[in-house]
């Protein structure tokens, strides 16, 4: 299927255990004759959609994109010339889509906010569902997919994609194994010079949120999947909008696990060029891990390769996750993907986490307070 065996056999046996959840064989789920591909519907042709299915369509020659879905008729025009190879047939309602289409998997790339009233109604039906991150923007919409994507037969795998980069996959082992020692800190940072002030953050789901989800999933990852137990955060829009709507341009969270750890994270945006960069840092006892540049730091002045450097190739693990989605289903649907219903429930809450810590709507101000993990009032704790 992919182009790379070996890549595509490294990925599989990078599937993490500290989180999984048992999952059966989905109603969707089928045997395939070797040349049968997978059929796959989709929901939002936005840019996030059409990014992923213009990715979908070189990379997974396994899969046939079947069916396209957007409440936008000009959206849904444009997956279907993104698609023209497979012939997808077109749609302006979802329900619609799997009535008509015999699918064997789903993905939905929306606008965040609407995730849970899409991916709830996809698992319940028993398809395969791949869902772009967050989960949702609210907890209570964040529980529905996850009690949702407990119960299903088919996959549920989100769209955090450091989970697929090879990079980070050869990396993480070495924090897990101590060989750094026991962890004491982390540090990380997304900077970047385009202008956010004006981003949606009803829509979005605010930065933090929307965007650092990403890095909330891999500090977490790294703890050996914990969730922090308290947050403090600081943010404000340097356009001078409130946060009862837009976006923060600027933030600093800092987040403290049950065994003391800190993760210290600033998000900025509005920046000169020289300062765009990506950094995802743990220390420990013995030594240092540089994520991004897979490289471990001894403070013995040692330095190691321990994974590809991905510079500033963010979108680095986006073809790896589809290609695995699609190999999960013509396979069984069986294997938890890297980046499951627990990872994921796990990044966006410390993103909504970190953004109920910087914001009090109640006051549509920027104000920093102290948010415990318990006060998210989370249903799905276990």
């Amino acid at each position: 299927m992919s182009p790379n065996p070996s890549r595509r056999r490294f990925i599989r046996q990078s599937v993490i255990g500290a989180s999984a959840i048992a999952l059966g064989t989905s109603s969707a789920a089928r045997g395939f004759p070797a040349n049968e591909k997978v059929q796959l519907g989709w929901i939002g042709i936005g840019g996030r959609g059409s990014s992923l299915l213009k990715i979908m369509t070189k990379a997974c020659p396994d899969a046939r994109n079947a069916a396209v879905c957007d409440l936008k008729p000009d959206r849904v025009k444009r997956g279907q010339i993104i698609a023209q190879r497979d012939k997808p047939k077109g749609y302006t309602d979802f329900r619609k889509m799997m009535d008509s289409e015999k699918l064997d998997g789903i993905l939905v790339a929306t606008e965040p906010n609407n995730h849970a009233p899409l991916v709830v109604p996809v698992l319940e039906a028993g398809y395969h569902c791949f869902a772009e991150k967050p989960m949702d923007t609210t907890v209570e919409k964040v529980d529905a997919i996850v009690k949702a994507a407990r119960k299903a037969k088919g996959i549920y795998q989100i769209g955090t994609q450091r989970r697929y980069n090879p990079g980070f996959v050869s990396a993480m082992p070495v924090i897990h194994s101590g060989k750094i020692g026991k962890v004491t800190f982390m540090q990380g940072s997304w900077h970047w010079t385009w202008e956010v002030g004006r981003g949606l953050g009803e829509r979005d789901g605010w930065g933090l949120t929307e965007q650092a989800c990403h890095h909330m999933d891999v500090m977490s990852w790294a703890m050996g999947e914990a969730a922090p137990a308290t947050c403090i955060s600081m943010g404000y829009n340097q356009l001078n909008n409130p946060p009862g709507k837009y976006r923060e341009s600027h933030s600093a969270t800092a987040f403290k696990f049950a065994d003391g750890v800190i993760f210290s994270y600033t998000h900025l945006f509005h920046l000169p060029p020289k300062f765009e960069e990506e950094k995802l840092w743990v220390f420990g006892e013995k030594a240092g891990v540089d994520l991004v540049h897979g490289m471990m730091y001894g403070r013995d002045k040692s330095e190691k390769r321990i994974g590809e450097d991905s510079g500033k190739h963010w979108g680095k693990g986006q073809s790896e996750q589809l290609i695995d989605f699609v190999d999960n289903i013509k396979t069984g649907g069986k294997r938890i993907p890297n980046a499951n219903v627990e990872t994921g429930r796990i990044s966006t809450l410390m993103s909504i986490m970190g953004r109920t810590a910087m914001i009090d709507f109640t006051k549509n101000a920027f104000e920093p307070r102290i948010i415990k993990w318990k006060d998210l009032n989370s249903t799905t704790d276990k």
